[in-house]
């Protein structure tokens, strides 16, 4: 037989559970800007029916109670966006630094390498008509030093580039670092609330916007552990599980070749000490830097040694054999490279243009110019490398520099793209909506309402049997 406050206790329950559900509509409502955030559902069932011994065809419902507190969430789209992440992090900070090396080369400008070729080359070509003219001498070796200028400016740029990118890798390892140790904080957390039958909902937010932050950075691959917690791997070694998780170190600066810087070597050390070796994959904004650190700029570097290595050999060997006015042969017109990459003008020559080697022979005159003029020839040889002139070898750097700037500005463009939508779609499901929530409120609002008034019907029967029945 039911009891006589059977019906109290039903309003007590709906009271209860329309206020959990008020509760969680207030939590999404507090939560529609934060970043992450995904919307909740308080989940109402009705609670377990009551059986009447004895009236087997009657069996009275008992009331609600909210089951459970699910968040929303798509498992699918949340692995897609971290690859992209991945990759849009990548390609954008690649078009960045890569929009960084065209503004060191300057190319086309004037302060830039091919003009102060086109300079220099021209120069050789009004010596070869005017030899005897001290300003002409003056004004060649003026533009001497001003390609040599150009080679040094591109090359120290080059050189901070490379500083300036160890430094920012530096800081990007500590960011990884930091938020590997937070996500292992976070699994245990979640593993041990779990294990209680209670669902972390927060924290698992807090959680899948780490790992997203982390994709941003570095290619990672993500999988679903049975007690909870995640498991994360990069390159294929083993970073994160419910309970562990490593640190990424720089393993190694190792010597470069002459004239370029060596490479950065990494590993993921665990706590015991272990060491695993990490190759960056093409991934995250660490990749492109790794990328651009380890290949780009030391490929760029070696470029510009070679012409400057090929320039000097080519126009020594010419300038050696011609004589100054001074009648002295054998003078080099470059000094020997002290730092790779660098053009130096020959001191001596500086402290006096006359032995500039204009004259082909030793007793031609004053006026002969043909040694400038084989000097001037060398403007359209194949002097770097035996495959291109030093003007060609330049445009095929640039070019080259411009082709990877405008697959990276394509590629970010695309993923930006295709990262937005995917993140919409995330949204769509598992966001919070305003206005959903404000109808959500006011059906809940009313039902509370019901509740109330349940309870207030449900006094007024029992003030009738207790107070008036005794009359």
């Amino acid at each position: 037989m039911r009891s006589t406050f059977f019906g109290i206790e039903m309003a007590r329950r709906a009271l209860g559970a329309q206020r959990t559900n008020i509760d969680v509509i207030g939590h999404n409502l507090a939560n529609a800007g934060t970043e992450g955030y995904r919307k909740q559902d308080a989940h109402l069932v009705p609670t377990n029916p009551y059986d009447q011994k004895g009236h087997p065809r009657m069996i009275m419902g008992t009331g609600v109670k909210v089951a459970d507190i699910t968040r929303r969430q798509n498992r699918y789209l949340d692995r897609e966006i971290y690859s992209r992440s991945s990759d849009e992090g990548m390609w954008t900070k690649r078009n960045q630094l890569l929009r960084e090396v065209q503004d060191v080369l300057a190319e086309p400008g004037e302060g830039g390498v091919a003009a102060a070729l086109d300079r220099f080359w021209n120069g050789w070509q009004d010596l070869a008509g005017n030899a005897d003219d001290p300003a002409i001498r003056t004004a060649l070796l003026e533009r001497g030093n001003e390609l040599g200028d150009a080679f040094r400016l591109a090359r120290r740029q080059l050189d901070n580039m490379v500083d300036n990118l160890e430094q920012t890798i530096s800081t990007r390892v500590d960011r990884v670092n930091g938020l590997i140790r937070e996500l292992r904080d976070i699994n245990e957390q979640v593993v041990a609330l779990e294990a209680r039958g209670l669902n972390p909902n927060d924290l698992l937010d807090r959680r899948d916007q780490l790992v997203e932050d982390l994709s941003g950075l570095i290619e990672v691959s993500v999988s679903d552990a049975s007690d909870g917690g995640i498991a994360l791997s990069a390159g294929g070694v083993p970073i994160l599980d419910s309970f562990s998780g490593r640190r990424l170190e720089i393993a190694d600066i190792e010597e470069g070749v002459p004239g370029g810087p060596g490479q950065m070597t990494f590993q993921w050390v665990t706590d015991g000490g272990s060491a695993a070796p990490w190759s960056p994959g093409p991934g995250g904004e660490l990749g492109a830097m790794i990328g651009m650190r380890n290949e780009d700029v030391p490929e760029l570097i070696a470029d510009i040694v070679q012409l400057a290595d090929g320039m000097r050999e080519a126009i020594n060997d010419i300038h050696e054999l011609g004589y100054g006015l001074d009648g002295v042969d054998g003078r080099p017109f470059f000094s020997d490279g002290a730092h790779a990459g660098y053009l130096v003008v020959n001191p001596e020559l500086l402290a006096d243009p006359g032995r500039v080697a204009a004259a082909a022979g030793e007793d031609t005159g004053p006026s002969d110019g043909g040694n400038a003029l084989a000097i001037a020839g060398l403007r359209n040889e194949r002097i770097i490398g035996g495959d291109a002139s030093a003007a060609e070898f330049w445009r095929g750097v640039v070019a080259h520099v411009g082709v990877r700037t405008e697959q990276a500005e394509l590629l970010a463009t695309n993923n930006q793209v295709m990262l937005t939508q995917l993140r919409n779609q995330r949204d769509a499901v598992t966001g919070v909506s305003i206005d959903e929530e404000l109808t959500h409120l006011i059906a809940a609002q009313n039902a509370f309402g019901a509740a109330a008034r349940l309870v207030t019907v449900w006094d007024d029967m029992l003030d009738t049997i207790v107070n008036r029945m005794v009359r």
